[in-house]
């Protein structure tokens, strides 16, 4: 690494644009979902001026790696003031998620131990609590291997949310899997890929995207050969707050910062409606 990125890295200037009401509370959690797509340093470090630039306090990352460029993001965040959290194994990990934020208390929740994949966190800010569950889904290889890989983890990733369940909960991420009535049809994904989506709705959580866009057509990954498609999601609960925007940025793919576009979500915080033990307060 050369003294030019670390002095860049310890000296950064970027200041977050203000999500405060009058009162100087945090009134909404402006999330950037991101697939790193396994950055090397050069990369990283274009990648974490972006992220800069949304913004956000609040980030997930995914398809990220303990490499050089891993560990380049998550020193370059944390010189900006940004608290990363990296689930158990990290260091050991093939592929995972993180979570980063600031301006936003984040307290690790109980990990997923069956993979470094999954990254979760309360968020609080203020009183208000809500759960952030950052996911990178595996990836459809188009094998039978690659589908019983992908169901056994989805049926331990809802199992997992099923423990740690909450009246304000968020799972975000690379989620690798497409809507059921996904266009163009793929004929990849199988039931189970659908299934998992629609047991994540059934759970209280609200497609973002979808409801702000019902005849959107945007998609997250675009390939030629694959078919494109919109595998990065952000599902929100009604009690996390209200979904006020949900857009895809594809800057990220047009300035060969990730072949995933970003996902940027703003919700705004209901601090009414505190959440202690998973529950509503009254």
């Amino acid at each position: 690494m050369t003294d030019d990125a670390w002095q860049g890295m310890l000296f950064g200037a970027t200041t977050s644009e203000s999500t405060t009401a009058e009162d100087g509370t945090v009134d909404e959690l402006r999330v950037c979902a991101l697939n790193v797509n396994s950055p090397n340093p050069s990369r990283a470090q274009r990648i974490v001026d972006w992220l800069l630039a949304t913004k956000s306090n609040t980030l997930v990352l995914t398809e990220m790696q303990p490499s050089e460029g891993g560990r380049h993001m998550l020193a370059a965040l944390q010189a900006e003031g940004f608290t990363t959290t990296c689930p158990p194994g990290w260091n050991d990990a093939r592929y995972c998620a993180v979570v980063a934020t600031r301006g936003v208390q984040a307290t690790p929740v109980q990990p997923a131990g069956f993979d470094p994949r999954v990254a979760a966190v309360d968020l609080t800010t203020d009183g208000t609590t809500v759960r952030l569950v950052g996911l990178y889904g595996p990836t459809n290889g188009m094998t039978a291997e690659s589908s019983q890989r992908r169901r056994e983890f989805q049926s331990r990733f809802l199992g997992y949310l099923a423990e740690i369940n909450n009246s304000a909960l968020c799972v975000m991420g690379d989620l690798n899997i497409v809507e059921p009535n996904h266009r163009p049809h793929l004929p990849a994904f199988e039931d189970h890929d659908y299934a998992f989506y629609t047991r994540l709705l059934a759970l209280g959580l609200r497609d973002a995207y979808r409801e702000l866009n019902p005849t959107g057509a945007d998609h997250s990954w675009i390939n030629p050969r694959f078919g494109s498609q919109r595998l990065d999601h952000s599902l929100v609960s009604d009690g996390a707050g209200d979904i006020s925007a949900c857009a895809y940025d594809h800057t990220t793919r047009s300035d060969d910062l990730s072949d995933h576009a970003a996902l940027l979500t703003t919700i705004g915080l209901r601090p009414d409606r505190v959440t202690t033990n998973g529950a509503p307060s009254q």
